[in-house]
């Protein structure tokens, strides 16, 4: 009976070094899969960064193609070479459009009021001029985004509305009446 009673017992503790030791091999693997996600993440993190740097520092050179076909003459604009590499800049902003690279956006419409509205998150204003307030009145420097981050902010120039004369005159007026 004691034996048997011992037996039991052993059976019990073995039982329960089983149960023990299944739940730390539960929590290992468990460890091991967020482990392996932690490292997934990491790499598509990484990914996304050169991949960001590469176009960052490609859009260099897609602003330095665009400005060389722009100054081009009407003979050269016919020239086989011309269209080549008009050819050229298309197939680059395709290739760039599919590794995520979009343009930003910067309408500077001449017709009152259908130009974009400035976004400082966007747009970074380079000057202002007389014009409809807030509104882009040209645009200096492409910008870009990746993903939805802005990679290089558009270079544009501001309207801002001017004060009439007779408004200025009245508000100084006003500041004279007033400190005397």
């Amino acid at each position: 009976m004691a034996k048997k009673k011992e037996e039991t017992n052993k059976i019990t503790e073995l039982e329960t070094k089983v149960a023990e030791l299944e739940n730390q091999l539960k929590r290992a693997v468990a460890d091991y899969h967020n482990l392996e996600k932690r490292v997934n993440e990491g790499r598509s993190e990484l990914t996304a960064w050169g991949t960001t740097e590469l176009l960052t520092k490609m859009l260099t050179v897609l602003d330095y193609l665009e400005q060389a076909t722009s100054g081009a003459s009407e003979v050269e604009k016919s020239s086989g070479w011309f269209r080549g590499v008009e050819l050229a800049i298309k197939q680059f902003k395709d290739v760039l459009k599919s590794e995520g690279l979009d343009e930003i956006v910067a309408d500077p419409s001449t017709a009152l009021g259908t130009g974009s509205v400035f976004d400082p998150s966007l747009h970074e204003a380079l000057d202002t001029k007389e014009g409809e307030d807030n509104k882009i009145l040209k645009v200096v420097r492409r910008g870009y985004k990746s993903n939805g981050k802005v990679l290089r902010p558009a270079g544009v120039i501001v309207g801002r509305k001017l004060e009439s004369s007779s408004e200025n005159q009245e508000s100084r007026e006003e500041g004279k009446g007033e400190s005397v």
